[in-house]
């Protein structure tokens, strides 16, 4: 009677090992989850205002320099152009940039015509920055322009 105990203490044993063998325990897995938080700049509106007037000659400019305050919207605006033999309707040379040296280098450029709303309109960090006037072949003489910034 001893035989079939051992038969199926043998069997039990020989099916444990077989199910178990190859077969190795794994580690448990981690998930990481990252989160990544956006910070956005609140953009300030205009809060200052300055007029600028400069005398354009024939082929040339002129420029006017700037201190934004703060990350905000800068609006500028060619309100009015005169001289003898100027139309108040001559496309001249607008741009906003950076000043170097003694001259402005715009980053932004565009052609107008004086007007009451702004012509040209950004987004700018804080700093100094400048705008420029230009004549771009319009011109059979020098210029009045008159111009407002507004900046934050």
């Amino acid at each position: 009677m001893m035989r079939p105990a051992c038969y199926c203490s043998l069997l039990l044993t020989l099916l444990t090992t077989y199910g178990c063998s190859g077969k190795t325990p794994t580690a448990p897995t981690t998930t990481t989850t990252t989160t990544t938080t956006t910070t956005t700049a609140t953009v300030a509106s205009p809060a200052y205002s300055e007029d600028f007037t400069a005398t354009v000659p024939v082929s040339g400019s002129a420029f006017y320099s700037f201190t934004v305050t703060q990350y905000g919207t800068v609006n500028v605006s060619m309100t009015g152009i005169s001289g003898q033999y100027v139309p108040s309707t001559v496309t001249m040379g607008l741009g906003l940039g950076k000043p170097e040296a003694e001259g402005c280098t715009p980053t932004t450029s565009l052609t107008s015509t004086a007007g009451a709303g702004p012509q040209l309109t950004g987004t700018y960090d804080a700093g100094v920055y400048c705008v420029k006037i230009s004549d771009v072949g319009n011109l059979f003489s020098a210029a009045n322009v008159a111009m407002t910034i507004a900046y934050p």
